[in-house]
């Protein structure tokens, strides 16, 4: 388990990056990682290479907790149909909350690269941050999530992502946010103009090693272009 420095936030996040990130500090960009739900930030952590990499790692604790080492972002409920019944006061809190620090690292490092990468409910909280304030961020890497209808009905009008890259994974067995999701935030973000990759993978909900390997490489190509 990677050793962490962990800050708890009064909007009742945690903020976690490794013990030994070597690059803290500086210039070098920073990666945000989002985990899903029932899972904790020190999960990818422990999926995320700690060596060969140029960027400062960080990873966001949700406000939610389930039980030991278990966070969600927020409730959710399985409905007749396929149809997905979200906790919208826990979602619009926590959404707040990671704007809230997002803006204000962004203060803080104005020039400083910031990327998000989420995974499942996770990945939903940064697709949300990239249609609502993309100002915030570089670019956003998502596995396995979906956008929030909640979320488009918060815009006034369609985004121009136009300089945002965006990287899009799913499983395509996955059971949990089905394929469909993937394929329907494809479509969204290229209507949005985003500077878009889609990847589709063999396999379920989780993360996989490829996932990582492929993200880990558009993020090298993103920041070598920009």
């Amino acid at each position: 388990m990677t050793l962490l420095n962990l800050r708890r936030l009064d909007t009742g996040l945690a903020v976690a990056e490794p013990a030994d990130n070597r690059n803290v500090g500086g210039s070098a960009p920073v990666l945000v990682l989002l985990h899903g739900f029932g899972k904790y930030h020190g999960h990818l952590l422990d999926l995320w290479p700690t060596t060969g990499i140029d960027w400062s790692l960080v990873a966001i604790r949700a406000g939610f907790r389930m039980g030991p080492s278990v966070y969600r972002w927020f409730a959710y409920e399985d409905l007749p149909g396929g149809r997905v019944a979200i906790a919208r006061g826990e979602e619009q809190r926590s959404r707040d909350a990671l704007i809230a620090y997002l803006d204000e690292r962004h203060r803080d490092e104005p020039d400083r690269p910031l990327f998000l990468f989420g995974h499942s409910q996770g990945g939903m909280m940064a697709l949300s941050v990239a249609l609502l304030r993309a100002d915030l961020i570089t670019g956003c890497a998502v596995l396995n999530g979906r956008i929030l209808p909640e979320t488009l009905a918060l815009l006034p009008n369609r985004p121009d992502l136009a300089c945002l890259p965006v990287f899009v994974g799913h499983g395509i067995s996955d059971t949990t946010v089905k394929i469909d999701s993937g394929r329907s935030a494809r479509a969204a973000l290229e209507g949005m103009g985003a500077s878009l990759t889609y990847r589709e993978y063999r396999g379920g909900h989780d993360i996989t090693p490829d996932m990582v390997a492929d993200v880990v490489a558009w993020l090298r190509t993103t920041l070598e272009v920009s």
